[in-house]
């Protein structure tokens, strides 16, 4: 007996639950990858507004060799008891437009059915979710045929606009205290994108993928969660279980079996 890849795709559709969900950004989703050149460029162009391509090219050298990094923030008594660390985060993209990586959105429903306690209360649980589960684009989201890019879009179904906002925290370390500030790609409030996600469930009932999915939408996406940003909403949740995808096909087969008897007595 020999399977081809389709033989063995349909089988897989089979076993899983299919979760379609449609989503879309209550708060700015921020890029938290560091900038590379064309980063940095877009950042200039963009941000800053600088369209003489001299300009760009002073203001690239001095964001690369001056600004990037840790620097030491003097006191007003002259000694460095602070240090400073900026950068310039993306989000990451392809030449269509933004895009969430598939393992992002599997990260976030893996983090909320977790924070509920699922894996300890159903034994496989987290193999079925983690191992066994599979997040892909769907819809609006699927605009190429790369598997791992949930496209980001606007209302209108088009690659997501972004911009820089400046984000500043602080934090504690062996050395002393860390400021630190980035000016991170951001796409807007409104921003929408689709996904599918196969897994089998399991003992899971329909409650608990209902509560996971409440949970990720507080767990959120993208960089900078602490400080508000990444929180979205779940406009619409499709499942369809295991069982009915088999009964489907089920039902399909004896469809063509009585078309065929059908021609065949014709």
């Amino acid at each position: 007996m020999r399977f081809t890849y389709d033989d063995l795709n349909n089988r897989y559709a089979e076993m899983t639950t299919s979760v379609i969900c449609e989503c879309e950004a209550v708060n700015p989703f921020a890029g938290g990858m560091s900038a590379e050149d064309d980063g940095i460029r877009s950042f200039i162009r963009h941000h800053l507004k600088i369209s003489d391509p001299v300009k760009q090219e002073e203001t690239f050298k001095r964001i690369k060799e001056e600004e990037l990094g840790e620097k030491a923030i003097p006191s007003a008594e002259g000694e460095l008891k602070e240090q400073l660390t900026y950068g310039i985060n993306v989000i990451r993209r392809t030449a269509i437009g933004p895009y969430l990586g598939s393992w992002m959105i599997h990260a976030n429903l893996k983090t909320a059915a977790s924070r509920l306690g699922l894996f300890v209360e159903f034994r496989g649980a987290k193999g079925n979710m983690a191992e066994a589960g599979v997040v892909i684009p769907y819809g609006r989201s699927r605009l190429d045929d790369r598997p791992d890019c949930v496209y980001l879009v606007d209302s209108k179904d088009q690659p997501a606009s972004t911009y820089f906002a400046e984000i500043k925290g602080k934090v504690s370390s062996t050395r002393g205290s860390v400021s630190i500030m980035h000016h991170s790609e951001c796409v807007p409030i409104g921003t929408r994108y689709a996904y599918e996600f196969k897994f089998i469930k399991g003992n899971f009932k329909m409650e608990d993928i209902r509560d996971f999915l409440a949970l990720s939408m507080v767990v959120g996406m993208g960089s900078a969660k602490s400080l508000g940003n990444g929180k979205f909403r779940i406009l619409s949740a499709d499942i369809v279980e295991a069982k009915d995808a088999r009964k489907k096909k089920e039902m399909e087969a004896k469809k063509k079996e009585k078309d065929e008897v059908k021609q065949a007595s014709a």
